[in-house]
């Protein structure tokens, strides 16, 4: 048995030997000939390379200038009759009721629920009794979301028809 370092190994069919740096390992395959020599940004490492996009990459724009840009965008024809005082104002007051609502009857279902109808009238034990009556808050959530999504629907289809009816006018 021989070691293998001492060993020569000779190239097969005129192959020619080729050997790679650290510089250049992806490129062992490539032969540079006079028709390729044509000039080339050199490449540079691939941090150095990311560093250099950054640098040309265009500035961004901040939170504030996406903000400001937004609110200043014309309002296109078919969507100003949401931007009224009258429209904004109706908005506002669904968003303080149904935030009310949202936490005000939940609590409410709960306590009359547990107390009164399920220990007091089903005389349940208090586990069954938490139990059922967090089923039927689930249900009461699930309501006032739904009631919601129907309002704002309605309110949509209204402010549509009345545009629709504005136009058929003129």
């Amino acid at each position: 048995m021989t070691d293998t370092a001492d060993q020569n190994f000779e190239l097969v069919d005129g192959a020619e030997r080729k050997s790679s740096t650290s510089d250049s390992f992806e490129a062992v395959d490539d032969k540079k000939t006079d028709s390729q020599s044509v000039k080339e940004e050199p490449k540079l490492p691939f941090v150095d390379q990311s560093i250099k996009d950054d640098a040309e990459r265009k500035p961004e724009k901040d939170g504030e200038q996406l903000v400001e840009d937004a609110l200043n965008a014309p309002i296109r024809p078919d969507q100003e009759q949401f931007y009224t005082a009258e429209s904004s104002n109706r908005a506002i007051t669904l968003l303080i009721a149904f935030s009310a609502m949202m936490f005000t009857v939940p609590l409410l279902v709960m306590a009359t629920l547990y107390y009164n109808v399920f220990i007091d009238h089903f005389h349940l034990p208090p586990a069954e009794a938490m139990l059922y009556s967090g089923i039927c808050v689930a249900v009461v959530v699930i309501l006032i979301a739904a009631a919601f999504c129907y309002v704002a629907w309605k309110e949509e289809k209204d402010a549509e028809d009345k545009l629709k009816a504005e136009k058929k006018k003129e």
